[in-house]
């Protein structure tokens, strides 16, 4: 088995991601506030505004999503549907709980789409909903906040496969495409994101 040695040099070309893969400016729809979801356990819950940017009023529906390698916290949104005027905005409060106090961050996604009502113009139209969706970060009520906890990853290489490793409480979100400098090799990380204590390869 090859030895685990530490890479002596080891940059990253891609910043790391900390923000959605859409543009909110220019954004239609249903369009959340910020690009972060934010819950915090010292409270049990955090909250979005999402404003109706189209003409029309809609349906909002709300969709906490789970990941299947981070399910241990359950999160819910307490209005799940509701009705939003055009132009008018809209505040969703999301409650979390968990069986015991949290030790690092947790993650998830949740989605935001819009649906118009039926219309009654039985002339045929075309229309399509966008759906926004966004990370969300459950943050510890004991756990510092830091901005560059990506800085807390580990690397190393196992004979030809580099090792990235979180050993910190933090999840840290990341671009799938790296560069190594100065060879300038490039790899590719299987997910946008690496959770407490995991481990990926590039």
């Amino acid at each position: 088995m090859p030895a685990v040695t530490k890479l002596p040099l080891l940059l990253l070309s891609v910043p790391f991601v900390f923000s959605t893969l859409f543009s909110q400016a220019n954004a239609a729809g249903m369009v959340p506030e910020t690009t972060l979801l934010v819950i915090e356990e010292s409270t049990h819950s955090g909250v979005m505004n999402v404003k109706n940017t189209d003409s029309n009023p809609a349906l909002l529906y709300t969709t906490v999503v789970d990941l299947p390698d981070d399910n241990g916290v359950k999160l819910d949104v307490t209005q799940p549907v509701v009705r939003v005027e055009a132009g008018q905005q809209q505040q969703l409060r999301f409650i979390m709980e968990s069986t015991e106090p949290l030790t690092v961050e947790h993650y998830k996604r949740v989605t935001f789409e819009g649906i118009p009502p039926k219309s009654t113009d039985k002339g045929m139209k075309i229309g399509f909903n966008l759906r926004q969706d966004l990370p969300v970060l459950i943050r510890p009520k004991n756990l510092p906040v830091v901005t560059d906890a990506w800085k807390l990853l580990t690397w190393s290489r196992n004979g030809q496969t580099i090792n990235v490793k979180n050993p910190s409480p933090y999840v840290v979100r990341l671009a799938q495409n790296i560069t190594f400098l100065p060879s300038g090799g490039e790899g590719t990380i299987k997910k946008t994101y690496i959770l407490p204590g995991e481990t990926l390869n590039v």
